[in-house]
């Protein structure tokens, strides 16, 4: 066993990670929003056939793309702000002490 002592975080890299967890996130969550979607579009009886493609097709990108960009950029932000008020934390703690196990077993 071994003890480290973390003084501070990397804004960008826990702003980053949170993000990227959070696209994830928005893209399972956009994928199950399609079948809302589409079931929507579909159902409107005033749009021809191909409005229905196209609006089928526009809501499966848009849940696919700009869920998970909002989502990121959302987490981003987040893993920013946590990132800092975390950091004023550490600096009046003096840091944090970890145990990390330099063998690799549990």
């Amino acid at each position: 066993m071994r003890k480290l002592l973390v003084r501070r975080l990397g804004v960008a890299s826990v702003a980053r990670f949170i993000g990227v967890a959070q696209a994830v996130w928005g893209f399972a969550l956009g994928f199950i929003a399609i079948f809302g979607g589409i079931s929507a579009v579909l159902s409107d009886s005033e749009w021809n056939v191909f409005q229905k493609i196209a609006g089928s097709i526009g809501v499966a990108l848009f849940c696919l793309v700009v869920f998970p960009l909002i989502a990121f950029l959302f987490g981003w932000l987040y893993g920013a702000l946590l990132s800092i008020i975390a950091n004023l934390f550490l600096h009046t703690a003096n840091g944090i002490e970890l145990d990390v196990d330099d063998e690799g077993k549990i």
